[in-house]
């Protein structure tokens, strides 16, 4: 006679502990539906909520173990215009897809006032007033980039 004591007392404890667990929940869930939802102001309020300021041009890292060559055109085929060194941070105007190098097709574009590249000698000077391209293998990009136009 004892033991069908123990099991209706261990089955009575057993529910009240599942029941205290389920209305712990219960009651959790009512506290969202009271209170208003806050807003978001991204910017420091000066644009409209969830609005994020544009921004004209994306940092990137150079991760190439030596010169990384800057091209006229997104190939390795096209005319080198200069050079950045490894760790040296450049301005990404947007990325291309174009040549393959290591298995990655994109290109990045660098902006025009980029300073940490340098030219070479032997590149003609109006080659400076065109675009300049480095590929996305060897730049590690800080923040999205956006396509091309």
């Amino acid at each position: 006679m004892l033991k069908p004591t123990r099991t209706t007392l261990a089955l009575a404890t057993g529910s009240l502990v599942l029941g205290l667990a389920g209305a712990g929940a219960a009651v959790a869930d009512d506290g969202p539906e009271n209170r208003p939802p806050r807003e978001i102001v991204v910017g420091g309020g000066s644009q409209e909520p969830g609005a994020y300021p544009e921004k004209k041009h994306v940092t990137g890292k150079v991760v190439s173990k030596g010169p990384l060559t800057v091209r006229s055109k997104p190939s390795t085929q096209s005319q080198s215009l200069g050079h950045v060194y490894p760790n040296s941070k450049v301005e990404i105007e947007c990325k291309k897809y174009g040549e393959k190098v290591d298995g990655n097709g994109i290109w990045y574009r660098l902006a025009d006032r980029n300073s940490s590249w340098e030219h070479d000698a032997e590149a003609p000077k109006r080659a400076y007033d065109k675009e300049r391209w480095v590929s996305a293998r060897y730049v590690k990009n800080l923040s999205e980039v956006k396509y091309c136009r």
